[in-house]
């Protein structure tokens, strides 16, 4: 099936937040009184498996001597607070090539949804200033607050699939992180990892397609498409086109072949 419904991140896909994302946690670190800081590269993989908005939950159980729950929630807030703070003082742009298929998508008639475990707050005030009055045209669902790590048969992605009334085969989602990317798998939702600094994290989380940077798709099936130079980032037919081809995912133990997309 084609894509009726294109489900969106907000962290990595349609913004660049992981500066602000990674400067929160360390300021939260200082704030709480503990002497770690992260590299980009120690951020990453924490929000890899975590999500970036929960990425301090890599080390709450880590922390000498153990953090009481007390202790860990007022981190985690603190977190949260700070990254609102920065992410509203200077709201990043639209990135490039994700402006480019939304753009796409809905001249194609296709529904934009956004799904993030951003805090609704958070979200919906950064929605606001980036869309202004165009938002609510824009986007058929917005999720915000979502608990990645719900039953399987009530998560996020089922609530876009419910809210907007189409089957999941018939929806698409983009994200980074694995918890987001499995819960639209629970959902039956066909995926596409964007993160541009993991490169095995398809085979990781098991999503379709990579796409780092919304600039090509590769997939692990071996199979190769003609490369194009006629747009600097993936179109929206070229990502239905090649959810309408895909293979099954490679075995672990062989290499992902790098793959672009046709368009």
């Amino acid at each position: 099936m084609g894509i009726e419904v294109l489900a969106l991140a907000l962290d990595g896909v349609i913004f660049d937040t992981e500066d602000a994302h990674l400067k929160s946690c360390n300021a939260a670190f200082e704030s709480c009184g503990l002497e770690l800081r992260w590299s980009m590269q120690q951020f990453r993989e924490a929000a890899r498996a975590w999500g970036p908005n929960n990425a301090l939950a890599a080390v709450v159980e880590k922390i000498s001597p153990p953090a009481s729950p007390r202790d860990a929630a007022r981190l985690l807030q603190e977190k949260q607070r700070l990254f609102r703070d920065i992410i509203l003082a200077r709201v990043p742009a639209v990135h490039s090539g994700c402006a480019q298929l939304m753009e796409d998508a809905i001249e194609s008639g296709c529904k934009l949804a956004i799904v993030t475990d951003m805090p609704v707050q958070t979200a919906t005030a950064l929605l606001d200033r980036a869309f202004g009055d165009a938002l609510t045209k824009m986007f058929a669902v917005v999720v915000s607050g979502a608990n990645f790590n719900s039953s399987s048969d009530n998560g996020p992605y089922h609530l876009v699939l419910r809210t907007v009334g189409v089957e999941a085969a018939q929806c698409a989602a983009i994200d980074g992180s694995a918890p987001a990317l499995r819960s639209a798998q629970q959902a039956g939702v066909w995926t596409v990892a964007s993160t541009p600094y993991e490169k095995d994290i398809a085979r990781i989380s098991g999503a379709d397609l990579w796409c780092p940077n919304l600039q090509e798709l590769r997939n692990l099936a071996g199979r190769k498409t003609t490369p194009s130079r006629a747009a600097a980032f993936v179109t929206f037919a070229a990502l239905k086109s090649s959810k309408q081809g895909r293979q099954p995912v490679m075995p672990a133990s062989r290499q992902p072949m790098p793959l672009r997309a046709s368009i």
